[in-house]
């Protein structure tokens, strides 16, 4: 189940004690894909330094990629960052990398990692593997294999919004969910169900209410930013 990210700010963190340091270097170290070269604490954040490693079956050459994993303080109900330690792959939306240098990995509310499990680092290195040979295939065709998520929060959410009110099975809570993106109603939270079952919303079909106030959320910060750029243009 996926878990939203306006609920993360109230878990609890991991204390980083000696002892806790040395239970999740035992975990990475039991990854075959990934050699762990030194790690620091600094104000409450664990940073990891290690090598990302695969050998391709069908031409048997060898890639690697030097990363530093940094953990956030809400770790393990936060995702893990990671970084190209040695700034080997320049930026770029196209080839899913952020301009410090970290990696795309996924979008929160797919719900691809275990949020609050001991495994999630491991996940977070998997998935980083992944983006490894995936970009390789990038610096060589110019073209990011297979699905690419769109970047930004709005066009996700709006997608995984239709979804699940698709999901439902209720063709009112679809046309709802249409009126919503086309921008014709505004959600009233503490009315009935937009699947007309006489419950509460938030009872009712309470991801669906989230995803809503989410949408609206980020259709609200990229409004706010399309009129700056309007203001900035008209100055």
């Amino acid at each position: 189940m996926a878990i939203s990210p306006f609920l993360i700010g109230h878990a609890r963190g991991t204390n980083w004690t000696h002892a806790r340091v040395e239970e999740e270097l035992a975990v990475l170290d039991s990854l075959r894909f990934f050699k762990t070269q030194g790690y620091y604490v600094k104000d409450g954040v664990l940073s990891v330094t290690g090598t990302l490693s695969f050998t391709q079956e069908e031409t048997g050459r060898s890639y690697s990629l030097r990363i530093r994993l940094e953990y956030p303080t809400k770790y393990p109900w936060g995702i893990p960052i990671v970084f190209d330690e040695d700034k080997q792959f320049m930026p770029s939306a196209n080839a899913h990398q952020f301009a410090d240098y970290s990696l795309c990995l996924s979008f929160l509310e797919r719900g691809e990692f275990a949020l609050g499990s001991k495994r999630l680092a491991s996940e977070i290195l998997r998935a980083s593997l992944v983006w490894m040979d995936k970009r390789f295939i990038f610096e060589r065709t110019g073209v990011w294999p297979g699905e690419a998520e769109e970047h930004g929060w709005l066009r996700p959410t709006r997608k995984l919004l239709i979804e699940e009110a698709a999901r439902s099975g209720s063709k009112s809570a679809s046309a709802w969910t249409d009126w919503i993106v086309a921008g014709l109603i505004t959600p009233q939270y503490g009315n009935g169900c937009p699947c007309c079952s006489g419950r509460r919303f938030v009872t009712c079909h309470r991801r669906m209410a989230m995803l809503t106030l989410q949408y609206l959320f980020w259709l609200g910060q990229e409004r706010g930013k399309r009129d700056d750029r309007t203001t900035l243009e008209a100055a």
